[in-house]
């Protein structure tokens, strides 16, 4: 629901073959997600943790790098 903090990097993926490709990504996002009891929750992630999560996302997005 927010990100900041764009920049430039390359990231490899277990669902392609290859070495790392370029992407972008931003360095805090903070999402919102439901629990398993389907209570919504939001939360702030930064660095290595955003970057992955955003990484995962493109996935569900049906975006590969």
């Amino acid at each position: 629901i927010k990100k900041d903090g764009a920049y430039n990097t390359e990231e490899s993926c277990l669902s392609l073959l290859g070495g790392p490709r370029p992407c972008n990504r931003y360095k805090s996002i903070k999402v919102k997600y439901q629990t398993l009891d389907m209570q919504t929750r939001s939360k702030t992630y930064i660095g290595w943790t955003a970057q992955i999560i955003q990484h995962e996302v493109d996935h569900c997005d049906g975006i590969l790098i």
